[in-house]
């Protein structure tokens, strides 16, 4: 791993540029002002932007936010969320193959509505079971009787956001993939849609014509998910190490472990010129 102080230092490598957005772009609640001027950088480069979320939300939801947040939409070429993915998927990977009643696991009525769900509270009568984005302050523990109830009924979960913590405010929470990766680890059959998972950039490739590899690059401060996507793809990465790791940097047995594990090809504090 190569550590770096300055994105520019790698832009001539690559002709596309794979951006995660919550910790490297934005917060949540206002965007990196260094990080707009590397996308103003690459724009200015010719370089194709995308930007790769693994919100539960459509994406066009995701480009709403950005716009909210003050990003301009010119700045990006793609957008594309593992919650759409989920959506476009869903009819054939899970309708078509388990039904389409719904066991819904801490889904919001919006979630419910946009994908347009089937909804029963009766695990008894349900094809499969769903989980997305969560609210603030759960633990594992909140959802081992929804767990009980679809492994005794050998339900397949349907993860429509696959990152395991978020960070929100200062405080990290926990999200669907860390229950969905419980489920997977005690037999469980799951679909997930999202980094680091195949089907978000088979959908990337072909929307934006990438025939060379070796010209992309992901940036990412989940080792987890962006990083470990990149891997799983044969893609080099850039991992942002203040991000959702931020906690975990003194622990140095801790993240070398990771860090061997993933291998980012490079590393910056920081997105900046």
């Amino acid at each position: 791993m190569k550590k770096i102080s300055s994105f520019k230092s790698v832009v001539s490598n690559y002709d596309y540029f794979l951006f995660d957005q919550w910790g490297v772009l934005h917060n949540g609640h206002k965007k990196f002002l260094e990080a707009e001027k590397c996308l103003e950088y690459l724009k200015k480069k010719n370089k194709k932007i995308i930007l790769i979320s693994n919100s539960a939300n459509p994406s066009i939801q995701s480009e709403a936010n950005l716009k909210k947040l003050g990003f301009s939409l010119k700045l990006f070429d793609y957008c594309v969320t593992s919650g759409q993915i989920a959506l476009n998927n869903i009819d054939k990977d899970i309708y078509k193959n388990f039904g389409r009643k719904c066991y819904p696991i801490e889904l919001s009525k919006h979630k419910i509505k946009y994908f347009d769900l089937d909804c029963t509270k009766n695990v008894e009568r349900a094809n499969f079971a769903m989980i997305a984005d969560l609210k603030d302050g759960l633990s594992i523990l909140d959802f081992a009787e929804h767990l009980d109830k679809i492994s005794k009924y050998k339900l397949p979960l349907l993860c429509a956001n696959p990152d395991y913590l978020v960070h929100n405010k200062n405080t990290l929470s926990m999200s669907g993939g860390t229950v969905a990766e419980l489920y997977s680890d005690l037999g469980g059959t799951v679909f997930r849609y999202g980094k680091p998972y195949e089907p978000i950039y088979q959908d990337i490739f072909k929307k934006m014509k990438i025939k060379n590899r070796k010209k992309v690059l992901v940036i990412g401060d989940s080792l987890w998910h962006d990083i470990a996507g990149g891997k799983k793809m044969k893609l080099d990465s850039l991992w942002i190490k203040n991000g959702i790791h931020k906690s975990q940097l003194k622990k140095k047995d801790e993240i070398k472990q990771l860090l061997d594990n993933y291998s980012p090809k490079y590393a910056i504090s920081d997105l900046k010129l």
